[in-house]
């Protein structure tokens, strides 16, 4: 089943957090970071749903007269990963910044996260630089960009 993929609101903070505890160990957020990048920060945040359940989200972190964007995050619920929701998302926050004015889009992904690299390549990012030690447990990180 297609996910619907809207922007997320104050009513999905809980559902962000509870999936932002399932995809992640480490490098995840806290309540207080995810509160900041939903309701104060310059960001734009999508989620996928089915049936009323958040299963996906994106957040893309812009700045004021900057036309580089940042995807500071993307999650989705392990039980619905490889099924396209991901491509959706990045595709649909893309299409929201370009239509904002924005030009690049940048990330960053770990260097052994091959699942992720292959789905950022097949969207046009191509690797910017080695981010070394970016993580907290000292793993590396690779900096990718594309052109809008």
């Amino acid at each position: 089943m297609k996910p619907h993929i809207r922007p997320a609101g104050k009513e999905d903070f809980d559902d962000l957090m509870e999936l932002e505890n399932i995809c992640f160990k480490e490098e995840k957020f806290h309540k207080k970071q995810l509160e900041y990048l939903l309701f104060k920060a310059r960001s734009i945040v999508f989620v996928a749903s089915t049936e009323n359940n958040i299963v996906a989200s994106i957040i893309v972190l812009t700045r004021k007269n900057i036309s580089h964007a940042r995807i500071y995050s993307l999650n989705v619920h392990p039980d619905y990963r490889r099924q396209g929701i991901a491509g959706l998302l990045m595709d649909t926050a893309e299409q929201s910044l370009k239509e904002r004015g924005f030009k690049k889009i940048s990330l960053e992904v770990g260097v052994n996260n091959k699942a992720a690299q292959s789905l950022y390549i097949s969207k046009g990012f191509s690797t910017d630089k080695i981010m070394k030690k970016y993580y907290k447990n000292g793993d590396d990180a690779l900096h990718l960009i594309k052109e809008l």
